[in-house]
Parts: C-alpha cells; sequence; structure tokens
C-alpha cells in the first residue's frame, strides 16, 4: 500500500466533507426564510444529490482522462464558486443553483476514491476505502461541530459557516496539489470492460440483489430523516441552527465511535446478518421514540438509537455485499449508486410528507417499516447467516 496517496486523499475527503456539514444546518433556514415551504427545505438536499447523482460518470471519467490531481483542482474550485454563490445568494432560486452548481462539482469524493484505488492491490484496497470512510465520517463530526460554534445562539441563520465552508474548499485545492498519481494498474483496462457485465451478473444474482434492495430501503427512510430533521427539531423544541448543528455532531460521534470499533468486533463474533437486524431494532425503537419525543433527555436517547442504528446496518450490509460478489468495487459502486438515488429522493419526498402528516406520524411509519424489513429477514432469510 502506498501509504502518501492514501494519506492525502483521506486528507482532501476529511476536508471536503468538513466543509459540507458546516452549511447543512445552515441550509433549511435559508429557505425559510427566502419564503420556501417544509416541502422545499428538504428539496435542497435532494438537489444536491440529484445533481451530483449525473454529473458522477463525467468525474469518473475526467479521472482517467485528466488525471486525479487535474480533476481534483477543478473539481475543488467549481465548489469554492458554489459556497461562495450559498453566501451571496439573496432569492431561493439562487440558493438552489449554488446548491445544484455543488452537486455537479462534487467531484472530489470520485477522484478520492480513485486514488486509494489506484494506491491499493486488491487485498489491500478494502482497507484503504475503510479509511477513506473513517476519514469521510469525522470529517462531518468536526463540520457540524465547527457549525455549531461558528453559528450564533440566536435562532437566525449566521453565513458565517459558509464562508470557513469556502476557506476549507480552498485548503483541500492546496492539499491536492501534492497529489502524485500512481502508476496505472496493468489490469485497469480489463476491469473496466468487465464492469457492467459484473454490475448486470450483481442484480440478476437473487441474494445480492436483496442485500442491496434492504440497503436502498434502509438509506431511504435514513436520508428522509435527514432532510427534515432541522426544522422538525425548530417546530417541536423551539431549536435554531446551533441547536441543530450540536445535535447532527453528536450523532456524528456516535456513528464514529460505533464505526471505529464495535460494530467490528460484533460482526466477526455474530456475523453481518446478526448485526443488521440489531441495527434494524435500535432504528424501529429511535424512531418511535421520535414520534413521542416530549423533551430533551427523550430526543437525545432516540437520537442515539438512530445513529447507532444505521451505524450498525451500513457497514454490516456493506461487508455482505463485498462478501457476495466478485468484485467488491463493483459492489461498493452499486450500493452507493442506489444510496444515492435514495438521497436524490428521500428528502423532498419525506419533507413533502411530513409538512401533511407532521413528524410524529411520519416518525412512526419509519418505524414500522423498519418492523416489516426485520420480520422480513427473519421470516424468510433474506440475508446469509453466515458471510
Amino acid at each position: 500500500m502506498n501509504k502518501k496517496p492514501l494519506a492525502i486523499a483521506c486528507m482532501a475527503t476529511f476536508t471536503y466533507v468538513s466543509a459540507l456539514a458546516l452549511v447543512i444546518p445552515f441550509l433549511p433556514f435559508q429557505v425559510l426564510k427566502f419564503g420556501g415551504s417544509y416541502a422545499y427545505a428538504g428539496g435542497i438536499f435532494s438537489a444536491f444529490s440529484a445533481a451530483s447523482f449525473l454529473s458522477a460518470p463525467l468525474w469518473g471519467r475526467a479521472c482517467e482522462n485528466w488525471g486525479i490531481q487535474k480533476t481534483l483542482l477543478i473539481s475543488g474550485t467549481l465548489t469554492i464558486c458554489s459556497y461562495y454563490g450559498l453566501f451571496i445568494a439573496t432569492s431561493l432560486q439562487e440558493l438552489y443553483a449554488a446548491r445544484v452548481l455543488a452537486g455537479l462539482s462534487a467531484g472530489w469524493l470520485i477522484a478520492c476514491q480513485t486514488l486509494v484505488a489506484k494506491s491499493t492491490n486488491k487485498e489491500q484496497r478494502t482497507k484503504g476505502l475503510g479509511l477513506l470512510g473513517a476519514a469521510f465520517g469525522c470529517g462531518f463530526a468536526s463540520g457540524h461541530i465547527l457549525s455549531a460554534w461558528l453559528i450564533g445562539a440566536n435562532l437566525a441563520p449566521s453565513k458565517t459557516p459558509v464562508l470557513a465552508a469556502c476557506f476549507l474548499s480552498l485548503l483541500a485545492c492546496l492539499i491536492a496539489m501534492f497529489i502524485v498519481t500512481p502508476k496505472e494498474n496493468k489490469n485497469a483496462q480489463t476491469l473496466a470492460s468487465r464492469r457492467w457485465r459484473n454490475i448486470l451478473a450483481m442484480l440478476n444474482t437473487k441474494p445480492l440483489a436483496i442485500i442491496i434492495l434492504i440497503y436502498f430501503l434502509i438509506s431511504l427512510l435514513f436520508h428522509g430523516f435527514e432532510g427534515i430533521f432541522a426544522l422538525w427539531v425548530e417546530e417541536a423544541f423551539a431549536f435554531g441552527p446551533r441547536k441543530v448543528a450540536s445535535l447532527l455532531a453528536y450523532s456524528s460521534i456516535i456513528v464514529i465511535l460505533v464505526q471505529g470499533g464495535i460494530v467490528g468486533v460484533l460482526a466477526r463474533r455474530y456475523g453481518e446478518r446478526v448485526v443488521v437486524l440489531w441495527g434494524l431494532v435500535f432504528l424501529l425503537f429511535g424512531f418511535a421514540g421520535l414520534a413521542v419525543a416530549i423533551n430533551i433527555a427523550v430526543l437525545l436517547g432516540a437520537l442515539t438509537l438512530v445513529a447507532v442504528g444505521i451505524s450498525l446496518n451500513n457497514p454490516a450490509i456493506q461487508s455482505l455485499m463485498s462478501k457476495g460478489s466478485k468484485s467488491q468495487g463493483d459492489g461498493f459502486g452499486l450500493l452507493q449508486s442506489f444510496a444515492s438515488l435514495s438521497r436524490m429522493f428521500a428528502p423532498f419526498g419525506f419533507a413533502l410528507l411530513a409538512s401533511i402528516w407532521g413528524g410524529g406520524l411520519l416518525f412512526i411509519s419509519f418505524a414500522c417499516t423498519y418492523l416489516l424489513i426485520f420480520l422480513a429477514i427473519t421470516n424468510f432469510s433474506l440475508l446469509p447467516k453466515k458471510a
């Protein structure tokens, strides 16, 4: 394993994700400030994900044609422009335009993943991608913590986090200057030619198709929750952007603690299927708790259960996919594609439902859906007992 490119990829990912996390608590409140509805507040996240989904293949090709360093620099420059656009936005249309530009310019993650893939061999690739995932999680936690510190104590959102996001994106561009692209893998062309054949084969393989479906459903509900969380907390507890950022930071720390060691120990001892089932139980009771949260203690307890549940589910399902697919890269890529689809539709769709049903009823429906997934897995043996 070439440690220098891996370290650069992790540092760049950490910096970009910190910038992204800085503005998340700020966005829904800005939508409301410009006259947007509950649904539009969720849609601001869907707009970013949809643009990112559409541009991802182009950035992947750019990594091959232009090189990783140039791709990172171009993506980073456009990302800085998107944050500047967010800072000067004076209308809902301009706010959405800035987030669409941010999604279109989000080639930095693909470039960092490509750098890791080119810097590791087959045996080390999963470990390298795991470290990149850890950098991603740490970036979210640090970004939310920094956002809570930068946002003012009042309910009105401050634009200071947006300026900080600009600075961090600039720092990430400077980090990219130190990249030396590793030599091309001799089998790269062969692997590329087999990519679509591998993907179609996985979709036609029943156990893998079931894993993908379960991952998509779990992600769909969770990303819907992310899209409505800020405004639901503001409505239920009169919390402004600063307290929302603090709650998101708390959740991110729980995720890091669970994924940093606990989930690996549980998976080795009990198997991934059991970990997924426990994750569903935590999510079930977490959302049921959110539906009846009447004070901050209940809110924190329920939020802890949700964070633990998603922290158990994601790595365990990804591990099952990795062990069941012949090509780990294609397996991970397919899961992320479906996760991107869930991020495209969930925030807007569930925000619209929340405006009609209210947060409590929506969270009850989430809990019931997780219960149905749990019962389906246990009654029909949808996941392998031993991976």
